[in-house]
């Protein structure tokens, strides 16, 4: 922790937010965890609740804007990521390395199963190895990526463990950067939801994984189709990725924008990736509605670092997805972020929460001096 972080007091501003629509006034604080009383509307509701009926072992659906787990089965629980892996591995390569960079497979592509057929000496650039990787899954094109951008394998895995890491993927391992099992490469549901909505948030990703098909033409001519059976099949899919080995089972991470408003759903160990990927995108789109909570425009935070008075202020207008059976009384809290660069701006979350879970959470920026 920085000298000028220590000197941090922080001052919570409770007259800025007024809710609407219905929401009585919020309860602020910044660490009490008491539970707000159910009314007796909300419990009735609770008791007409449905959970989605699925064949994953582990399915998770986040609200991609706020965070928020709409649903989750076991997706706390540590699993084998299979290919969905490759999402860290694309986001760490665009992030280290170019488009444009010739990469030269080496012998050491040959691993089973190849998938997209490099052969050792072959020269493709970074963006066409990504295509690769994400639409048709190629193994190979992950080892090919991995060795031209990070040099080696063992420094490209480090790379990823540091992003999963920054993410907040407090429950993900990596040891290699294609997927296939190996002991000690794990993650769960709910890091691969924060995964996915890092990666499509990524322009160049989010086109790639958006793409049907793309075609290289060559030499030697390559044409990869898109593995995720819902790109094109279901109204708003936008992106995500497939995967399987024996350990992991069938996995689907799946993107959707319907209204604005984006949802990503993980299925792992399905014995149907469309069918259940459908049914939580179904789940969400057919129970949530996304509220708006207003916000003045006072700041909702001051602190000093030195004798310098900073404001923050929400970096966008926060909306909640809310269902019938959720609660209307909620609270918020401010969370500092210590370890955040003063340079991005980026001081910490206004975290909303019902007594049933949390609704979100939303970035505290640093407001702009006036003089």
């Amino acid at each position: 922790m920085t000298a000028p972080w220590r000197s941090i007091s922080v001052v919570l501003a409770l007259l800025v937010c007024f809710f609407g629509t219905g929401f009585t006034p919020p309860q602020w604080s910044r660490d009490d965890a008491g539970a707000l009383p159910l009314p007796p509307s909300q419990v009735r509701a609770l008791r007409g609740y449905k959970s989605p009926v699925l064949s994953a072992r582990t399915a998770v659906l986040v609200d991609a804007a706020s965070g928020a787990v709409l649903f989750s089965k076991n997706g706390d629980e540590r699993a084998a990521p299979a290919s969905l892996t490759k999402m860290m591995t694309a986001l760490v390569a665009v992030e280290h390395g170019d488009l444009n960079q010739k990469i030269t497979a080496s012998e050491r592509v040959y691993v089973e199963p190849v998938v997209i057929g490099l052969d050792p000496g072959e020269v493709m650039p970074l963006e066409d190895l990504l295509y690769g990787l994400l639409l048709p899954s190629g193994n190979d094109a992950a080892v090919a990526i991995a060795e031209g951008v990070g040099g080696t394998q063992a420094r490209f895995v480090q790379w990823m463990n540091e992003k999963a890491a920054a993410l907040g993927m407090r429950n993900t391992h990596f040891l290699n950067p294609h997927g296939l099992d190996a002991p000690g490469h794990y993650s769960t549901g709910e890091d691969l939801a924060r995964l996915t909505v890092a990666m499509m948030r990524d322009p160049h990703l989010a086109r790639i994984v958006g793409a049907r098909e793309y075609t290289r033409a060559g030499p030697p001519l390559y044409k990869f189709r898109n593995s995720n059976p819902l790109l094109g099949a279901y109204d708003g899919v936008n992106g995500g990725k497939t995967g399987f080995t024996d350990l992991a089972g069938r996995c689907l991470a799946v993107s959707a924008t319907r209204g604005g408003h984006q949802l990503v759903a993980i299925i792992l160990g399905s014995q149907n990736i469309a069918l259940d990927g459908q049914t939580l995108l179904d789940y969400a789109y057919g129970n949530y509605d996304w509220v708006a909570v207003p916000v003045s425009n006072s700041p909702l935070l001051d602190y000093r670092i030195g004798r310098e008075r900073v404001e923050t202020a929400l970096a966008e207008p926060p909306a909640v997805p809310l269902s019938p059976w959720d609660v209307r009384e909620y609270r918020g809290r401010v969370v500092l972020d210590r370890g955040a660069a003063e340079a991005s701006g980026l001081v910490g979350w206004l975290v909303l929460e019902s007594p049933l879970r949390r609704l979100g959470q939303f970035a505290l920026t640093v407001v702009p001096s006036r003089s």
